[in-house]
């Protein structure tokens, strides 16, 4: 009787280790499945780009200030300081 018992606890053992590697596998093969068809998707259907408006006063700068002052501006202010 205990190596009824012995031989019952393994195969359960065994069953229970099998079914968790086959539904981690199937987790994985899904999850692969999943992104190939969205990248599949993002392939065939890219995100429609808008034109940037020429007519933007202001720009995106990743470093320092925004400066949105116009050429002829500078031009005039340089003239101004120097009759000083």
């Amino acid at each position: 009787m205990p190596k009824l018992n012995r031989i019952l606890w393994s195969l359960a053992i065994l069953f229970v280790v099998i079914t968790t590697v086959i539904f981690s596998f199937g987790i994985i093969l899904v999850g692969a499945a999943t992104l190939s068809l969205y990248g599949i998707y993002r392939h065939y259907f890219p995100k429609k780009k808008f034109p940037k408006h020429h007519n933007s006063r202001s720009q995106v700068y990743t470093f320092g200030e925004i400066i949105d002052i116009k050429s002829e501006v500078i031009h005039d202010t340089i003239d101004v300081k120097k009759l000083r």
